[in-house]
């Protein structure tokens, strides 16, 4: 894993190593990950994408959860406290079957895609070992990969992390309304 400050972003596609394809996105829970992540993606609109986002109901936890937006259509409820099962949150049940719904259906095309996102490589996903499969098949692939990541421990985001094939950036209170643009370089540098 490579930790890249922000100014050395628009730098990696002189340096003599091969950039890798793959860039997590980590930071604090709450900080914002998924906005700054929507908002590059909108910014960024490449043509074809795989993967999800999954957005909290509401920021300020007046509806605690999250939904799942798959780019191949799949959305709906994944986490809330109105959903029974036995995978929890704390007070929120996950709906499993749900993740690996959207799991299956962006496995179909990510292979195609000009872009890859992951929105988060957390406990729900250690949790299905499909989502395990996708997230690791699209890091292993040629197709660039923007994934959050969970900051605390965790086995299985602990594993994405240490790969040596990814790049990191944290978001930060004091980045969030910019780090979209290291972002943005960090794809364009790609040259999709």
């Amino acid at each position: 894993m490579r930790v890249m400050p922000s100014q050395q972003l628009g730098r990696l596609g002189n340096t003599i190593a091969p950039m890798p394809n793959n860039l997590l996105i980590t930071g604090e829970s709450g900080v914002g990950k998924t906005t700054v992540l929507a908002a590059s993606v909108e910014l960024l609109k490449p043509p074809k994408m795989s993967g999800f986002l999954s957005p909290r109901l509401s920021d300020d936890g007046s509806d605690p959860g999250w939904r799942i937006i798959g780019f191949g259509g799949v959305s709906r409820l994944v986490a809330h406290p109105s959903i029974r099962g036995r995978h929890r949150l704390g007070l929120l049940g996950v709906d499993l079957e749900l993740l690996n719904e959207c799991v299956a259906t962006e496995s179909e095309t990510f292979e195609t895609a000009d872009l890859v996102v992951i929105d988060e490589t957390g406990i729900m996903g250690g949790w299905s070992r499909s989502f395990k499969e996708f997230v690791n098949n699209a890091l292993d692939s040629f197709v660039p990969v923007i994934a959050i990541v969970r900051q605390k421990k965790g086995e299985y985001s602990d594993q994405v992390k240490l790969r040596d094939d990814v790049n990191m950036l944290e978001v930060t209170a004091a980045n969030r309304n910019t780090i979209r643009r290291d972002i943005i370089r960090w794809v364009e540098a790609l040259e999709l």
